[in-house]
């Protein structure tokens, strides 16, 4: 009886982890692997991403699941040599829990930062490219799986038109 309930139970795990969509393989034209994403989306039918520059010198991927959103991707600028945990408590949902060794990154389950290099812009003297994540899905939340997002999200960033040479 116990054997059927767990195997009952898993399969409603499993139902409720369905995705009828596609996970993007880009937030706003970032490449990221969809599987280092995965853990962040919710189930559901429906994703949608809206790319938006809410001020100058900075840009961001909202990404919902069935009108609900569920992560905010951003590039932003601030001072080249700004302090990681400052930009960190700039955001919503990313509690400084764990640093990566070289101290480009910050992240914790539900949110991180990163420290682009050789992000400049002439447009943006004194100031380097950060990103940022934040999830706002409920019930996803993975340090170790963040530290891979970020990561891959950051040297995305590095590669694209937003730095020199990219």
């Amino acid at each position: 009886m116990l054997a059927a309930a767990t195997a009952l139970a898993g399969c409603s795990a499993d139902a409720e982890e369905t995705r009828d969509y596609a996970v993007p393989a880009a937030l706003c034209g970032a490449p990221v692997p969809a599987g280092l994403l995965t853990p962040f989306l919710p189930p559901g039918s429906k994703i949608s991403l809206e790319d938006t520059a809410p001020v100058e010198g900075a840009r961001r991927c909202n990404v919902s699941v069935d009108g609900e959103l569920a992560l905010v991707a951003s590039r932003e600028r601030w001072k080249q040599d700004e302090d990681l945990t400052k930009v960190a408590f700039a955001h919503a949902k990313l509690e400084v829990d764990e640093s990566e060794g070289s101290g480009a990154y910050l992240y914790s389950g539900s949110g991180a930062v990163g420290r682009t290099k050789g992000c400049v812009d002439p447009a943006f003297p004194g100031q380097g490219l950060f990103t940022a994540l934040q999830v706002y899905a409920p019930d996803r939340s993975d340090a170790k799986a963040m530290k891979g997002l970020i990561t891959a999200y950051t040297r995305s960033v590095e590669k694209g038109g937003e730095c020199a040479g990219g």
